[in-house]
């Protein structure tokens, strides 16, 4: 089985010391569902793939959130998180083995992955490993990209380049595309409470190599049900036109 890739670049720090670093650079989607999720300065965060940590910045500026854990696969972007915002606990690896290290049975109000576990090779282990971290109430936000048409999540068919200067050269990240019906499934099949979401239509990044000429990207946030909570789950789905016409039944109700 493939594992995760542990990116060596510094470009990932270099970018992200100056980028979604504040509330306004965070995309539309993303701020959207985050609004939703009543956040206070009580709030304990992790953000899996935090990049430089920029999250923490602008969910402190935007809802006075203190507690945060960062965990970042690339070394020179954890050490510049931890630079940038001494307070902030940031650890440096991947999140599926500090799973079973430095995070165990530690819960969270809300844990991010942000452009995270779509640019993984363990796709399904990283959103299984997110999933255990939140508490019961509490919430997952993750974004992924989406297609009415056969997903893809190999990395050999479907990759993106590692350059924000919009060169094909450098390492490469897994572009995770995800059949809207199958990811809908998928998130239900952990037994969340409810599920929210809002997606856009748009072309692929320009240092992506990949088949699909338009994907849907979407922000979600799934809420975990307290134990013995055998309700149905709900939807709050806000998606662009055309991937409603596809949708399965319960997803389309």
């Amino acid at each position: 089985m493939e594992k995760n890739i542990e990116y060596k670049t510094h470009k990932i720090a270099s970018y992200f010391k100056n980028n979604r670093i504040t509330w306004e650079q965070f995309y539309e989607s993303e701020r959207k569902i985050i609004s939703r999720l009543g956040l206070t300065r009580n709030s304990t965060i992790l953000d899996i793939g935090c990049g430089c940590g920029g999250l923490s910045f602008a969910l402190l500026d935007q809802f006075d959130v203190k507690n945060y854990t960062g965990v970042e696969i690339n070394p020179f972007a954890a050490e510049s998180a931890q630079t940038m915002n001494p307070k902030a606990h940031i650890l440096c690896g991947d999140i599926i083995k500090l799973s079973e290290k430095k995070l165990i049975e530690k819960q969270f109000d809300v844990v991010f992955s942000l452009s995270c576990i779509d640019w993984n090779v363990q796709f399904d282990e990283m959103l299984s490993a997110a999933w255990r971290f939140v508490k019961p109430e509490g919430g997952l936000v993750a974004t992924f990209r989406l297609t009415i048409d056969e997903g893809c999540k190999d990395i050999n068919r479907s990759y993106q380049y590692i350059n924000f200067d919009g060169i094909l050269e450098g390492e490469c990240a897994n572009y995770v595309v995800l059949n809207v019906n199958e990811i809908l499934q998928q998130l239900c099949d952990l037994n969340p409470l409810k599920i929210s979401a809002y997606g856009y239509w748009g072309a692929p990044s320009g240092t992506a190599v990949t088949p699909y000429e338009t994907l849907c990207f979407s922000a979600f946030s799934f809420i975990k049900r307290k134990t013995n909570d055998n309700s149905p789950v709900s939807f709050d789905l806000d998606f662009p036109k055309g991937i409603y016409d596809i949708l399965d039944e319960p997803f389309n109700g």
